[in-house]
């Protein structure tokens, strides 16, 4: 498990094979193997490829989901999104474009 904690500001790329937790703030590339979950308080600048993603909080950037991206009520994204699934609650925002593939 990977986490960058409330609080905590991070700039760079993160790479890893398991699932990384943003409650902080994130500018950069992450690329992981595993899920992202980016909780409510959480922001994320840049450029995301992961498996899943599962995002409470704030994205602005390019995101690259090869599995399932589930987007929470209190999510807010300016994002271009090309994922194979997507599971969308009431009440969150997007700004940008959605392409799923099969």
């Amino acid at each position: 498990m990977n986490v960058v904690g409330q609080g905590t500001v991070v700039v760079g790329t993160i790479e890893c094979e398991k699932d990384l937790f943003v409650a902080g703030r994130f500018e950069g590339t992450i690329v992981t193997a595993g899920a992202l979950h980016v909780y409510p308080q959480g922001v994320v600048k840049g450029k995301i490829k992961a498996k899943d993603l599962i995002v409470a909080g704030k994205i602005q950037g390019e995101i690259e989901v090869t599995n399932r991206l589930k987007v929470k009520n209190s999510a807010n994204l300016e994002a271009y999104i090309n994922t194979r699934f997507l599971d969308w609650e009431d009440g969150a925002v997007l700004e940008g474009e959605v392409h799923t593939f099969f």
